[in-house]
């Protein structure tokens, strides 16, 4: 990360500017073309915000969707992952990140892959308290998260839907919050389209990997719209994986580009 983004972003602490460069080096490792695109539209004391938001949300949805580790593992490492994050979240309101971190072994680049994960959320915890993001918000998106391990499908759009409020909605009226002025309250109006922009992002993605997703035994259709549309999830499934289609299938896939247009409109 540029010495300037920081600087231009009033981030002194050398700690804390650590934290903020790691979370630029991991997204620029993993080659997030959307994360370079939309951080290239932002100004430069808003850009190291974004890379804290995007790397932390990423390493949580990671541990959610973890390969070949049981359920019961994945809740635990999830467990541990927020309940860390949020007891940083309240000592870094009074106490420094140094502090709040203690002393770190090894130099910059160097650190174990626990620190690098305590820096991510160290990243975070500034970000929400310099934009003034709602510690309820934060935990909403969080538990929508924790809910993804153990729900394998949503019987209708209001399920879905609730449950993308807090892993879309809510940080893109973060993203929202970022592109506004310090400390400024968003309007309802602003709210409200960041929620159907990160809504109609959401649809869009869960049709992208639908193949994905059903091989992980996740579907994120509502099963209402299955049903209008005659279809059975096991028929469903067995079309995706041998890369087929069908009318039913059609008609389903146009059900959920109709929800997106609606959301794009109404963002």
């Amino acid at each position: 990360m540029p010495r300037q983004e920081l600087d231009a972003a009033e981030i002194r602490d050398p700690l804390l500017r650590e934290a903020y460069a790691l979370c630029e080096a991991i997204l620029q490792e993993e080659n997030h073309a959307s994360h370079t695109w939309m951080r290239d539209q932002l100004p430069p004391d808003q850009r190291p915000y974004w890379d804290a938001m995007i790397a932390f949300c990423g390493h949580a949805d990671d541990l959610v969707d973890a390969l070949n580790v049981p359920l019961a593992e994945r809740l635990r490492r999830y467990d541990a992952f927020t309940q860390d994050f949020f007891r940083m979240l309240h000592a870094t309101r009074q106490a420094g990140p140094a502090t709040v971190l203690g002393p770190l072994p090894g130099t910059p680049y160097r650190r174990t892959p626990g620190d690098w994960v305590r820096l991510v959320s160290l990243a975070f915890c500034d970000f929400v308290h310099t934009w003034r993001l709602r510690e309820a918000d934060v935990r909403q998106a969080g538990q929508a998260l924790r809910t993804d391990i153990t729900v394998e499908a949503y019987d209708t759009t209001y399920a879905l839907e609730q449950y993308m409020l807090g892993v879309s909605g809510e940080p893109a009226r973060w993203l929202a919050v970022l592109l506004g002025q310090r400390g400024q309250e968003l309007s309802d109006g602003a709210k409200n389209a960041a929620i159907s922009w990160g809504f109609g992002i959401q649809t869009l993605d869960f049709l992208l990997d639908i193949e994905e997703d059903l091989r992980l035994g996740k579907l994120y259709v509502p099963l209402d719209d299955l049903r209008r549309c005659g279809l059975e999830r096991a028929e469903l499934e067995s079309t995706v994986a041998a890369r087929q289609t069908s009318q039913p299938l059609r008609d389903l896939v146009g059900c959920q580009l109709e929800r997106v247009r609606r959301c794009f409109t109404a963002a």
